[in-house]
């Protein structure tokens, strides 16, 4: 069987290791949502000053990272980058945890979405570096599985354990920090890049400049609309648990345990969904089908969050949310039969980017409006109106997207060779 077709204990140990790094960004990312209201206590700052810090500084390098990320990737390799990122993660975590103003605390929490921005990437790339080309949806959809347990405990056991006093957002951040110092070890024993073997052949490609790489993703329309798509359908999860999910369901009479348990039962939504979609776009060979349905349902989620008062349909409610958003994660599946191995990390870079630079623009311009329009000093249930008018807009325009800017490829690559069976039934 050739190489490309086969699983190896070694791959699965580094896909495994990149997955836990996801894992950990994605837990720095997501759980300052969990301390809103002590951040803004702490550092004396208004609901556009925290989603500044919470989600713009981050995701603001995140996004704009992206590319670099993708070429460096390809410059030095899996593990130099994946070392790289882990270590600035670690150390503005600690520093984070220590600072007491907010104008160190911002910087401290760009320098957390530098490190960051490599872990999507690098764990795509060692996807498709070491696991069989027809699973590849699959393992996209079980890799953000794994990372999703990140968003999961910052909402829940998190929440509980800060509401309980027996923790605090420093203690966190500090130990945070600590785990990632304690997880480079890992990373510098065990991964590696899979050299391009086939038979007893070792194939060595010719690099390119990274000119000549851009313009071969940039003037390709496909990924665009792909990012589009992905940023919209992905924007509501994001910004709800990083903002304004808590507060917007404690105001409809419901306790503040059950409104963080909320924010948990959309990410399992989320982890469900990814490995769910992945595994049925594979098995039916239809990758837009799949898109419209994770749009439809996100549309129906945002809806129901907004105007539903009962408990059970908010959970449900909740749970198609996270379905819903997992849709961006056959956009990484569709890029990726789009372009050839040596474009492929940039190529996955545009499409994070494009999420991530959504976020970080949507969310300080809708805590800006919610901070302007609300009726009182304090936001109102009825302030909301804003925000879930903007959210619902954008999942409309990922389903517009989705039925008319995406032609469906039935799974088949658009630019590797394609092998049929010779074998007669």
């Amino acid at each position: 069987m050739h190489k490309d077709n086969q699983f190896t204990v070694i791959g699965i140990i580094i896909w495994l290791i990149c997955a836990v790094f996801f894992l950990y960004e994605f837990l720095l990312r997501t759980v300052i949502g969990t301390f809103q209201s002590p951040i803004m206590y702490d550092f004396n700052i208004d609901s556009f000053k925290y989603s500044i810090l919470s989600t713009s500084a981050y995701l603001g390098i995140y996004g704009l990272m992206q590319i670099p990320v993708g070429l460096i990737i390809d410059s030095i390799g899996l593990k130099k980058s994946i070392l790289l990122g882990c270590g600035i993660c670690a150390i503005s975590a600690i520093g984070f945890s220590l600072t007491y103003t907010y104008y160190t605390a911002v910087p401290l929490r760009m320098l957390m979405g530098l490190g960051s921005s490599f872990g999507f990437v690098c764990l795509i790339v060692a996807v498709y570096d070491w696991f069989p080309r027809k699973y590849t949806a699959l393992f996209i959809g079980l890799s953000q599985f794994i990372g999703t347990m990140g968003p999961m405990l910052a909402a829940g056991p998190l929440n509980s354990m800060a509401e309980n006093a027996t923790t605090s957002w420093r203690e966190v951040f500090f130990h945070l920090g600590i785990w990632g110092l304690i997880f480079l070890l890992p990373i510098f024993l065990i991964v590696r890049n899979n050299n391009l073997k086939t038979s007893n052949y070792i194939v060595i490609r010719k690099r390119e400049k990274a000119n000549i790489l851009l313009s071969n993703i940039f003037f390709n329309k496909t990924p665009w609309i792909i990012a589009i798509y992905s940023a919209c359908v992905y924007f509501a999860i994001e910004y709800l648990s990083e903002n304004e999910a808590k507060n917007y369901i404690t105001l409809k009479g419901f306790s503040s345990s059950f409104a963080s348990y909320m924010i948990t039962v959309s990410w399992i939504g989320y982890a469900i969904g990814c490995p769910l979609l992945g595994f049925l776009s594979d098995y039916f060979k239809r990758r837009k089908t799949l898109m419209v349905v994770a749009s439809f349902f996100l549309v129906i989620a945002l809806t129901a969050i907004y105007l539903s008062t009962s408990e059970t349909c908010i959970v449900i409610a909740f749970f198609l949310l996270g379905i819903g958003a997992s849709g961006q994660s056959i956009g990484f599946a569709f890029i990726a039969e789009h372009f050839k191995k040596r474009y492929l990390a940039i190529a996955i870079s545009l499409n994070n980017a494009m999420i991530m630079a959504l976020s970080s623009v949507n969310a300080p311009l809708i805590g800006l409006a919610l901070d302007h329009f609300k009726q009182d000093l304090d936001i109102q249930l009825s302030d909301y109106s804003i925000v879930f008018g903007i959210l619902i807009a954008v999942a409309i325009i990922s389903l517009l997207i989705s039925m008319l800017g995406i032609k469906e490829n039935f799974c088949k690559s658009k630019v590797e060779m394609t092998f049929l069976s010779t074998e007669k039934n």
